[in-house]
């Protein structure tokens, strides 16, 4: 990366690190995992694919943003769960004798297209585009600026629209009427 190219990535990272650091403290809060390492981590990967991610529309490198900072989340989670059972050379062992798979969490199990599926069947359609506009990165004032609604009123959809995909995305958990295509 030649010199203006390395300044142009330090103004992208300047310029979102506040953003990812806010949505790193909601992930990490409480779970022993610090925040900061989360950003640098993301910010990292984004330094290393930067000539990829200058020529994207603004949405679209939020998104690749937020979707790394959540795969280093969990990565982060997976390792903390497997220094927890122990080292995986001997839980491989352990399985083998036992002959029982060891269950896998549920969001291990929510694959990338699950979770955009399921985003597509949010209803009534302002839930699925107040989501959208959300993990594009849009605050709640813009947000409500652009769908013509309270701030207030965002913050309800948005939170009706975690609740729809929580239950599309746990198992045994029926769908709400009136929220979720089915």
């Amino acid at each position: 990366m030649d010199d203006v190219q390395h300044r142009q990535f330090e103004e992208f990272a300047r310029a979102r690190r506040p953003g990812l650091l806010r949505v790193s403290r909601r992930l990490c809060a409480g779970g022993g995992i610090d925040p900061e390492d989360l950003v640098q981590e993301t910010l990292e990967r984004a330094y290393r694919h930067f000539d990829k991610l200058v020529g994207e529309n603004p949405g679209a490198v939020s998104v690749w943003l937020s979707t790394t900072l959540s795969n280093r989340f969990l990565d982060h989670c997976r390792r903390r769960r497997t220094e927890v059972l122990g080292a995986p050379a001997l839980r491989v062992v352990q399985d083998d004798m036992t002959g029982e798979p060891e269950p896998a969490e549920h969001w291990e199990r929510v694959t990338s297209a699950d979770f955009l599926r399921a985003i597509e069947r949010l209803r009534p359609p302002h839930l699925r585009e107040a989501y959208r506009l959300h993990a594009s990165g849009l605050r709640y004032r813009a947000i409500a600026q652009q769908l013509r609604a309270p701030e207030g009123t965002v913050g309800r959809w948005l939170s009706e629209a975690r609740q729809a995909l929580r239950e599309m995305l746990t198992p045994g958990d029926a769908p709400r009427e009136g929220r979720v295509e089915s």
